[in-house]
């Protein structure tokens, strides 16, 4: 009987992490991730699609260039939803799913000619900066919209 119960048990646990990691959580985080929905190099957060640039420094028209080299409607994130991470508990040294080695983000929002917004993740501001210059851990994220 005892042996029973054990393989009860334990399929017990195996099915409620099954049901946590499909649903994309992870063990551990404290991130709250909303729903997400992993699918190739793109995953689904808060209803919006999002894929992570390349993980090197990149000025604001590199970062753009790469999103644009994307096709269809894919777009860099506006200041509000960078933002929205942060608020969610997404920040350097805990990306979840956004993982790079990166603390920068740009954002879509250009100020002039020669800047655009980006926002820092090591501690939740928005800055100013000039879009032709990449000083270190500048990245790009991009959105689409579903």
């Amino acid at each position: 009987m005892g042996v029973l119960m054990g393989f009860r048990w334990n399929m017990a646990v195996a099915s409620c992490l099954l049901i946590l990691f499909s649903n994309g959580y992870s063990m551990g985080s404290n991130i709250n991730h909303g729903s997400i929905t992993e699918s190739q190099d793109a995953f689904e957060y808060n209803g919006l699609y999002w894929r992570v640039g390349p993980d090197r420094d990149m000025t604001w028209d590199e970062a753009k260039e790469w999103v644009d080299g994307l096709g269809g409607d894919w777009r860099m994130p506006t200041r509000t939803e960078l933002q929205d991470l942060w608020d969610s508990g997404i920040s350097y040294g805990n990306w979840g799913p956004f993982e790079n080695s990166g603390w920068f983000v740009w954002s879509g929002e250009v100020h002039d000619s020669s800047s655009a917004w980006g926002f820092f993740f090591d501690d939740g501001i928005e800055l100013l900066s000039s879009r032709g210059i990449s000083y270190s851990g500048e990245q790009a994220f991009a959105v689409l919209s579903r």
